[in-house]
């Protein structure tokens, strides 16, 4: 095996250089990624679960660690300390002993400072099978690698159910969240 070692590297002809048929370019060592490129995406799907709600939850409360009950958690890391991370939540929650009520979906990373994503809130009307949609999106743009979001929710009622619906599981209520990592 040989090195070779360029500053440059330049088509002879035209505006593209391309590698030989049947071989690649092994860039596993580190790979400088232009401003607002993405480095890596990550689409973490809810388990359906359901989570009780006890307790009342007002339209003016901010979603915090300590008012909003925990959904799920994911173990993300960065390639690079200082990039951003561009977060889209969407999915399907239904609801129990709800009836006029509010209720909130929130992301919080789960640092010393309790980073807040976002959060998306409804004033829920109807429940027992019949599922609204929470979506947002948010920026996390802490510096450091290792990130652990915390996907929270509260409601006035009874339950949350996430990925599912009251009657049991369904697949058509899924609950995902797409989690880029952009070069700054």
């Amino acid at each position: 095996m040989s090195t070779l070692a360029v500053n440059t590297i330049t088509a002879e002809t035209g505006n593209t250089v391309s590698l030989a048929s049947g071989k690649t370019l092994d860039a596993s060592q580190g790979l400088s990624t232009p401003t607002g490129h993405v480095i890596q995406s990550v689409l973490w799907k809810i388990s359906p679960i359901e989570k009780s709600t006890s307790g009342s939850w007002a339209v003016s409360s901010f979603p915090t660690l300590a008012n909003t009950y925990e959904v799920e958690n994911l173990n993300f890391t960065k390639k690079n300390s200082n990039s951003k991370v561009h977060i889209t939540v969407s999915g399907h929650v239904d609801h129990s002993g709800t009836n006029g009520q509010p209720s909130v979906v929130a992301l919080i990373e789960k640092n010393a400072n309790e980073t807040f994503i976002g959060a998306a809130y409804r004033h829920v009307r109807v429940q027992q099978d019949e599922p609204l949609t929470y979506a947002f999106c948010g920026e996390d743009a802490v510096a450091g690698t290792s990130k652990i979001y915390s996907l929270r929710c509260h409601c006035s009622g009874t339950s949350m159910r996430f990925g599912r619906s009251a009657s049991g599981v369904n697949t058509s209520h899924v609950f995902t969240i797409l989690i880029q990592e952009i070069a700054g």
